[in-house]
């Protein structure tokens, strides 16, 4: 009888431990957003604003809720925005960025990953 309440009690802990292990804390480390800005200029209007505005658009549909920084968010992101450069590529004045950047607490300053350049046409 001993045995078995021994034996019971290990396949109660050790199923513990394997849910324990399993078990991921979210740090929010990669959680942030994707955004477009210009690269050479922070005020812009005319045609370079509505640029902003459709690429800002674009990530909005693609993207709900937490955002986290993977690949497959970088290609989502590229997928969203490549059409509205294709769009506006003849006729932007200013070069854009596509870039993650991560949620941090009141205070911490964010880190920024581009993760494409779109350049003007020569």
């Amino acid at each position: 009888m001993k045995i078995k309440a021994i034996l019971a009690a290990i396949a109660v802990a050790t199923v513990a431990l394997l849910a324990a292990s399993c078990t991921k804390t979210d740090t929010a480390k990669d959680a942030g957003g994707y955004y477009v800005e210009a690269i050479t200029s922070s005020e812009y209007g005319g045609i370079d604003a509505q640029v902003q505005l459709e690429f800002n658009s674009a990530l909005a549909k693609a993207f709900s809720g937490i955002v986290y920084k993977t690949a497959d968010n970088d290609k989502k992101a590229i997928a969203a925005c490549d059409p509205v450069w294709e769009k506006y590529k003849s006729v932007a004045t200013l070069p854009f960025q596509l870039y993650f950047q991560n949620a941090v607490a009141e205070g911490e300053k964010p880190t920024k990953t581009v993760i494409k350049k779109y350049a003007l046409l020569k």
